[in-house]
């Protein structure tokens, strides 16, 4: 069973991608094959562009799983996003792509070769986002946020240094943020949230530390699935102690 996964992106050389290019690809790609931890950048092989990862030995059966759901049209709602984007990427690039694994394709990315639907936008829409407060950092006057909710991850969320050092107070804590959000309807119908600026928030109250911790143990891979009492590590968190690592 291999322990290596290779992604074909044939649009590029390795010498020829640009860097913020391949990293849209990377951050895909590792949200795809998921268990972040037993995952490892390996290589960039050339002729096209090969993307390798080597996943750790005692992960490859719960890899090579994820992969087969994914084929089979299952697996956690952040794989299937992470499989779109790619295929929405090599789209854009006029590529075609390909997830190799044991010498032999595991996922194809067949969009370029196909009729390109119309996409809309982008939209300014004003609007609201709910989720747990999972980073709050920035080195510049804009501040960025990330929110999570269930296995949907909100990023490219900003805001100004106020708003940002009121959210930091309330980390892994419900909130609600408004704001407008800049919006793309893409060629399948789904909506894509690009950008969301946030003027303001308030905190969900009545979002128990229960619920919220029912939301972290639903995302694939987390560490809280294992705990013993996991609302007191949720407790410390919010008391400035260390969570899972």
């Amino acid at each position: 069973m291999t322990n290596t996964y290779t992604l074909h992106i044939n649009a590029y050389t390795p010498q020829t991608i640009p860097m913020a290019r391949l990293a849209r690809y990377m951050q895909s790609f590792a949200a795809l094959l998921g268990h972040e931890r037993a995952v490892h950048f390996a290589e960039l092989r050339d002729g096209s562009t090969g993307l390798v990862a080597r996943v750790d030995f005692e992960d490859v059966p719960k890899v090579r799983a994820k992969l087969d759901q994914i084929v089979r049209g299952e697996g956690d709602g952040e794989s299937r996003r992470a499989r779109d984007e790619i295929d929405r990427l090599l789209a854009d690039d006029n590529a075609t792509g390909f997830i190799e694994g044991s010498n032999a394709k595991v996922i194809d990315f067949p969009r370029a070769a196909r009729p390109r639907p119309q996409q809309y936008g982008p939209f300014n829409q004003e609007g609201s986002l709910d989720g747990l407060v999972v980073s709050v950092g920035g080195a510049d006057a804009t501040k960025h946020v990330q929110l999570r909710n269930g296995d949907i991850k909100y990023t490219g969320l900003e805001t100004d240094l106020e708003t940002a050092r009121r959210l930091g107070k309330h980390l892994f804590e419900a909130v609600r943020v408004s704001g407008t959000g800049r919006w793309i309807r893409e060629e399948d119908g789904a909506w894509t949230l690009k950008t969301f600026k946030v003027r303001d928030f308030v905190v969900l109250r009545d979002e128990s530390l229960r619920k919220a911790v029912e939301g972290l143990r639903a995302v694939e891979g987390s560490d809280w699935k294992s705990m013993a009492d996991p609302v007191a590590t949720l407790k410390a968190l919010r008391d400035g102690g260390n969570g899972p690592h």
